[in-house]
């Protein structure tokens, strides 16, 4: 857990290392990725960061997105692994690499949800005990920050290392090859990112770094697992007692996997129970296996086949049984449980000379995905009204 103390000091250091690098390299104004004045320029293509670009695209704004990532999703990401085996070298891997599944709490996000759904992007996985319906991205999860993605300029494999203000205008760099490097010009500067990265981006003299000093973000070791079991009534999302593992999901039996197309049809669609008999099922299936916070704190540089292995045998003791493995990989999510946010009615921060901060830690009422959202759509909303009305 990344507290507010220990994230000062941390970031203040990395801050300093690339202030120092930034003032001894020469600044490079040619070849910007932007050669126009932005409305906003948005940092991050995950559900906030796009869901902000999107509303302020369909108003006509100016917007340009950058991703450090060579894609879009952050905790909405999906990964394949190809397998080890020489005899199946066309053969992966497949799973949700963050989020599980995507529940709705208010009518809006609801409304949201059901549209994509009508759209194909996503859809219904099971309903749980309190009558919610789980969604997931199709055809993975990934599927629906590339649907949010297809209208906005965005620049992937993107990191922006530094923004400056200059005679009022927001300047965003980059450095290369320890040069200096402008990426673009905006009006607005929309921070989408874990809030330990926003805290290195942001500038000295905005209030809004010091607001980050009381959010705590837990680390998390995700694992993806494909294996030759019968796993008999394991429940769709299954929480176990357990020091070690936090979650287990059965990735193969969501809507749109290829286990789901190629065994159970159109079934699952009815939504109507969150277990799935496997007495009729052959071959391999894929689980996604997602560490306890503390457990992970406690290994978190192990590399990541040390936890691939006492994550299986954590797993074999839950499930009581020795699992036959074809394949594995554990992903280290530095960031990724907010254990303690910033509550605000509004959903965002906002400094007056055009910075903003969106993202799932900046909700007093929902979590997640969920959060995600309602925080890029309050901050477009409000900002876009605000830009359009007179003042006087």
């Amino acid at each position: 857990m990344i507290q507010g103390g220990f994230l000062n000091v941390l970031m203040a250091i990395e801050s300093n290392e690339s202030r120092k690098m930034n003032q001894l390299a020469e600044i490079d104004n040619q070849d910007m990725k932007v050669d126009y004045l932005l409305d906003f320029a948005v940092i991050g293509a995950g559900i906030a960061g796009l869901t902000a670009a999107n509303r302020f695209n369909q108003q006509g704004g100016k917007v340009a997105v950058f991703e450090k990532a060579r894609g879009t999703g952050g905790r909405m990401s999906s990964k394949r692994v190809v397998s080890p085996s020489h005899d199946e070298h066309d053969h992966f891997m497949a799973f949700d690499l963050g989020s599980i599944s995507i529940t709705a709490k208010s009518e809006g996000f609801a409304t949201a949800l059901d549209e994509l759904h009508q759209l194909g992007i996503i859809a219904p996985w099971f309903k749980d005990t309190n009558n919610s319906i789980h969604y997931v991205g199709m055809p993975r999860n990934s599927g629906l920050t590339r649907y949010l993605s297809k209208d906005l300029e965005c620049h992937f494999s993107t990191r922006v290392t530094a923004i400056e203000n200059l005679e009022g205008v927001w300047h965003l760099f980059t450095l290369e090859n320890n040069t200096k490097k402008l990426l673009a010009k905006a009006k607005h500067v929309i921070l989408a990112t874990p809030p330990a990265q926003a805290y290195d981006l942001l500038p000295y003299e905005t209030p809004l770094k010091a607001k980050l000093d009381t959010v705590e973000v837990d680390p998390q070791w995700v694992m993806g697992l494909e294996v030759d079991n019968l796993l008999s009534d394991l429940e769709s999302i299954h929480y176990p007692q357990s020091d070690i593992i936090h979650s287990i999901s059965q990735e193969s039996f969501k809507p749109g996997r290829d286990r789901h197309n190629q065994v159970l049809g159109n079934e699952i669609l009815t939504i109507d129970a969150s277990t799935h008999s496997r007495a009729d099922v052959q071959g391999s299936i894929v689980l996604q296996v997602q560490a306890t916070a503390s457990w992970t704190n406690n290994h978190l540089e192990l590399s990541g086949d040390e936890v691939s292995v006492l994550l299986i045998k954590e797993l074999e003791c839950i499930l009581k049984q020795i699992l036959t493995v074809k394949n594995s990989y554990s992903h280290r999510w530095l960031y990724s449980r907010i254990s303690q946010g910033i509550l605000t009615q509004e959903g965002y921060l906002w400094d007056d000379k055009g910075l903003a901060l969106i993202g799932d830690y900046l909700s007093s009422e929902f979590i997640g995905i969920e959060s995600a959202w309602f925080s890029g759509k309050q901050l477009a909303d409000w900002l876009t009204l605000s830009l359009s009305t007179p003042h006087a």
